[in-house]
């Protein structure tokens, strides 16, 4: 830690001092200048995330809060600051073929200048890989703080902490989003916030998610249209009079959902990448493979012993490793079980988060409110399937079936029809668990 922490310090100082460099190229106008100068201080900038990532790991086994909330806070920065150093050099120019027919046609084909745009597509693709360390670190924090009081009692951090964290990081990365998914024309296939259209984000965690095929099955419900809303909000306001470590508990889980889908989304737009480059060029493409942890000795659907990582490919074919998409798993089967303890409450009026809370008028009831939680539990409960029908996780697969069915006894028990679902789906539920 001592060595990291003195590396650190040393990094520091020599981008104090080649910034002014790279200022003063600006200024002159020197092409060339500014490429060898951006070049040194990408260089200076790359190691130091990677020591900011190593120091949060130790900071991570040891409950230094304010140590881990600073190395991932730099970390973000010094991958902002990065990122800016190879947007004039057009490194996120992920078309190399366009590129090369235009450098080819005004040079000779022995130039070596061919070779420039898939050099600089490798600083990128680094860019990229340790952004998704870093929210995959972020997941690890939010993930650890839910299910450990140590964080509060030795760590001496709250919820608010982590999530004002993970919006800095957000807001400070959100160029290096910008450049990998709109850039490249690519959407993310894993994100929580996609799949809840909008509804989870990290301004909006806490969990209620009704998705649009509800919405237009709803006239077939004991849930009308102009009682949809109402129900939504006051399900909404009965989880915020929860207790303190039981809201934050479940804010930082719908962080750390989102944490863990934008890490799992990087990882698969590399190994796409790598796929895409082997399929136009064998040498170039292994090359690059060999370049990125997640995908390195991979064929589809093995196991790298060498490197220890168990890789499984997605029905997309893009490799990701499953420890990764367990813990996601994990996160959306935790959220799933705190709303359906809190909607079974509701329902049974013994929630102690009910009193006070009024009924404006006579469009929905309580009944109609834990209807509103079962479905959001339903939601997280089949994000969390997805992940571990994706990594081949048969234990975790009939456990998150398991839930689902408590959510269908729930309703049938209580002859509670939620949006979009018929009476048959707890035998079905059960068929598929067995």
């Amino acid at each position: 830690v001592d060595c990291l922490n003195k590396a650190h310090d040393h990094l520091t100082n020599g981008i104090k001092k080649m910034t002014p460099l790279l200022a003063k190229a600006k200024r002159d106008e020197s092409s060339m200048e500014i490429e060898a100068v951006s070049m040194q201080l990408y260089g200076i900038h790359h190691k130091m995330i990677n020591v900011c990532l190593r120091l949060a790991e130790h900071h991570l086994q040891n409950y230094f809060s304010s140590n881990l909330i600073h190395s991932l806070r730099t970390a973000a920065r010094t991958l902002s600051d990065a990122a800016s150093l190879l947007r004039p050099l057009r490194a996120f120019d992920f078309h190399p073929s366009q590129t090369e027919a235009e450098s080819s046609s005004s040079s000779p084909t022995n130039n070596p200048s061919t070779t420039e745009p898939r050099v600089k597509s490798m600083y990128a693709k680094s860019i990229f890989l340790q952004y998704a360390w870093l929210w995959e670190y972020c997941g690890h924090f939010a993930r650890s703080f839910a299910a450990d009081e140590l964080w509060r009692e030795r760590g001496h951090t709250c919820g608010n902490d982590l999530l004002s964290l993970f919006r800095e990081v957000d807001s400070t990365c959100s160029e290096v989003m910008k450049r990998c998914f709109r850039g490249a024309k690519w959407k993310p296939k894993t994100s929580v916030s996609m799949t809840s259209h909008g509804q989870v984000t990290l301004s909006s965690l806490s969990g209620i998610v009704v998705l649009p095929t509800a919405f237009e099955q709803i006239d077939e419900s004991v849930l009308q249209k102009e009682g949809c809303h109402e129900a939504i909000s006051t399900a909404k306001a009965i989880l915020d009079r929860q207790t303190q470590i039981k809201r934050d508990e479940r804010l930082v889980l719908v962080a750390a959902g989102i944490c863990y889908g934008h890490a799992i989304d990087t990882y698969i737009f590399l190994a796409e990448r790598c796929e895409s480059e082997v399929a136009k060029d064998p040498m170039e493409g292994e090359a690059s493979a060999a370049k990125l942890p997640s995908v390195r000795g991979v064929s589809k659907g093995g196991k790298n012993e060498k490197d220890g990582w168990n890789l499984v490919p997605l029905p997309s074919g893009a490799p990701v490793a499953p420890l990764l998409r367990q813990r996601l798993g994990d996160a959306s089967n935790e959220i799933g079980k705190i709303l359906l303890n809190e909607g079974r409450l509701v329902l049974s009026s013994n929630s102690p988060n009910t009193e006070g809370i009024g009924i404006s008028s006579g469009s929905f009831g309580m009944s109609h409110v834990s209807a509103i939680m079962l479905a959001s539990a339903q939601f997280w409960f089949m994000e969390g399937l997805k992940q571990f029908t994706a990594g081949q996780d048969l234990r975790n697969i009939a456990l998150l079936r398991c839930n689902l069915c408590q959510c269908c006894k729930i309703r049938a028990n209580a002859n509670v029809i939620l949006p979009g679902f018929n009476k048959g789906d707890s035998k079905e539920c059960n068929s598929e668990v067995f």
